[in-house]
C-alpha cells in the first residue's frame, strides 16, 4: 500500500509557483548540490522522498538529508528567503539567535558560522539537529534543547509527521501516549546564559502554540532588553501574536513577508 505524505507537496501543475521553483533551482545549482536537486524534481513530479541517506552542501552550511524527509527543501537559501535576507541585513545588529523550532539547525548552523550564538530548541527532529550541528563542527556555537515549549511544563502527544517531519504539532484529543517534554522558555532562560546586552533575535515557529510558546516566556521577554520576535502570522489568526506580545510590554509590528511577522521591543 503506497504511504500518504501528509502536509503540502508541490506539483509541477502549480504554474504560479515556478518563479520560486526557479531560485531553488539556483541555489541548488551555485552549490553543485545535484543529489538535493535530483531529489527536489522526483519530489516535484511524483511526490517521492528519498530512499536513502544523503550529504549536501548549502548556503546554509553542510547537511545530513535524513531518507523520507524533505530536509533538502530546508536546506536551500531559497526557502523563507524574505527571513534569510532579512537576517543577513541585520547580522551585525544582533549577537544571539534563538530558534524555537529549529527542524535541522539551518538557520541557527548559518548564523553560527557567522560569528553568532545560536540557541536551537525542537521537540521532533532534535536528532537530526545534532547530527547536522556535529557535521558543522559547531557544538560550541550551539547550545541545542530537544523540548518543545508552551506555557507550563508537561508532557504531550504530538502527532510526529512520517514525512514532513518539520510540520509535527500537538494532538491534546489524542488517547496516546505522551511523547515530547514541554517546558516553558521562562524555565530554560537562565541555562541560554545571556548577557545584560546581548541583542537577540528569536524565531518562533511551533506549529500554532506561539501564544502559549510567549506565555510561558513572559520573564525572559521581559528581561531581554533588545528583543526581535519572528513568527507566522496568517489572517486568521485576528493577531493573536502580537496581542500576546502586548500583554507583556511595549512591540512595534511590520511584515516580512505574507507568512512572517516581525515584533520589536520598544521601550
Amino acid at each position: 500500500m503506497k504511504k500518504v505524505i501528509k502536509g503540502y507537496k508541490p506539483s509541477w501543475k502549480n504554474f504560479n509557483k515556478y518563479f520560486i521553483y526557479l531560485k531553488y533551482l539556483s541555489e541548488y545549482l551555485k552549490y553543485g548540490d545535484f543529489k538535493s536537486l535530483k531529489t527536489s524534481l522526483k519530489y516535484v513530479m511524483t511526490h517521492q522522498l528519498p530512499e536513502r541517506e544523503f550529504e549536501a552542501k548549502s548556503a546554509m552550511g553542510r547537511f545530513l538529508i535524513r531518507k523520507s524527509t524533505t530536509d533538502f527543501q530546508f536546506i536551500n537559501y531559497a526557502y523563507e528567503k524574505r527571513i534569510k535576507d532579512y537576517l543577513l541585513k541585520e547580522v551585525e545588529n544582533f549577537d544571539v539567535f534563538i530558534d524555537v523550532g529549529a527542524c535541522i539547525g539551518e538557520y541557527c548552523i548559518w548564523l553560527a558560522k557567522k560569528g553568532k550564538r545560536c540557541i536551537a530548541i525542537e521537540p521532533v527532529n532534535f536528532e537530526g539537529l545534532r547530527r547536522n550541528v556535529m557535521l558543522n563542527r559547531l557544538e560550541n556555537n550551539v547550545q541545542v534543547y530537544p523540548v518543545g515549549v508552551g506555557n507550563k511544563k508537561e508532557k504531550v502527544y504530538f502527532e510526529i509527521l512520517e514525512f514532513v517531519t518539520s510540520s509535527s504539532h500537538i494532538d491534546r484529543k489524542s488517547t496516546n501516549e505522551p511523547n515530547v517534554d514541554i517546558e516553558r522558555l521562562d524555565d530554560l532562560f537562565p541555562r541560554f546564559n545571556l548577557q545584560d546586552g546581548d541583542r537577540v533575535i528569536m524565531k518562533l515557529d511551533v506549529e500554532g502554540m506561539e501564544v502559549e510558546a510567549i506565555q510561558g516566556a513572559r520573564e525572559m521577554i521581559s528581561k531581554i532588553k533588545n528583543l526581535r520576535v519572528i513568527y507566522e502570522h496568517f489572517p486568521a489568526d485576528e493577531l493573536k501574536n502580537d496581542k500576546a506580545l502586548q500583554q507583556i510590554c511595549g512591540f512595534k509590528f511590520s511584515d516580512i513577508d505574507k507568512v512572517n511577522r516581525l515584533a520589536v521591543k520598544i521601550e
